[in-house]
């Protein structure tokens, strides 16, 4: 379960000392190195900042149990040693794991899910979350109810942004069929285009996961592996379209989310 205790107090208390902090909520290991290793590695460099990754599950149900013989619980054991050699590489400065069921997120009620996300909220005190949009990216049932479990979650809270992973309609389709549902432009708030170095750190990330590595297919023919999208790209809930930022804590809103 999520840290407690003594060791809850002791991390949260670390994590405030940072100015700026950052919860990324996913429902599975290797979300967050699909989604937005590149976002994390450069969040990590960003002086003063704290980052932590609260995975609700532990992968146990993933196919890849079913078509190598093992166990739910052997792979539930594998996968959490994969994202904390993930926590590691990146820098992150914290992970929590929630270990609810996979596969199994929006068999749960809102107010069981907000209420695991709001401890990780609390122990964090985040002015920015980062998680899913409301489509899941490709309508996986549990990075939908991810997504409302964190939004119920943000209810009141003093988070100031919310950070919902986006992809222009070029970036969909060069990352097809991985991704099903473009975000339009107009609501593309920031976009991080990711230097050689990110690229490289968040293969490593997919391959550490054992991961498809997503490529061109009008290039991977000729031999490029470079990662394609090359780039993050983040809608903020419910602030205004057409205004593009250049950075996560750029002109924060004051007034509480409109969620």
């Amino acid at each position: 379960m999520l840290l407690a205790g003594a060791a809850a107090a002791a991390a949260g208390r670390r994590w405030r000392e940072s100015p700026d902090r950052v919860l990324l909520v996913v429902p599975h290991p290797d979300d967050e190195s699909y989604g937005c290793s590149g976002t994390l590695q450069r969040l990590v460099a960003r002086a003063g900042t704290a980052v932590v990754c609260l995975v609700l599950t532990s992968g146990e149900a993933a196919t890849v149990g079913r078509e190598r013989g093992i166990p739910p619980a052997e792979l539930a054991r594998i996968r959490e040693q994969r994202l904390a050699r993930i926590r590691d590489r990146l820098g992150l400065g914290g992970l929590l794991l929630a270990r609810l069921p996979d596969g199994g997120l929006a068999r749960l009620s809102l107010a069981e899910l907000a209420t695991v996300v709001r401890t990780g909220i609390e122990l964090v005190a985040p002015q920015v979350v980062l998680g899913h949009d409301p489509r899941g990216v490709n309508a996986h049932p549990d990075h939908i109810a991810a997504h409302w479990g964190l939004r119920r979650a943000l209810e009141g809270s003093p988070v100031r942004r919310f950070g919902m992973l986006a992809h222009d309609a070029e970036s969909a389709e060069s990352a097809a069929p991985r991704l099903l549902f473009p975000t339009h432009r107009r609501r593309i708030h920031w976009t991080v285009e990711l230097t050689p170095e990110e690229i490289r750190g968040k293969e490593r990330c997919l391959e550490e996961h054992e991961a498809i590595i997503t490529l061109d297919p009008r290039v991977a023919a000729e031999g490029d592996r470079t990662l394609r999208p090359p780039r993050e790209q983040w809608e903020f809930f419910g602030e205004a379209d057409g205004v593009v930022r250049d950075d996560l804590f750029a002109a924060l809103p004051q007034a509480p989310l409109p969620v």
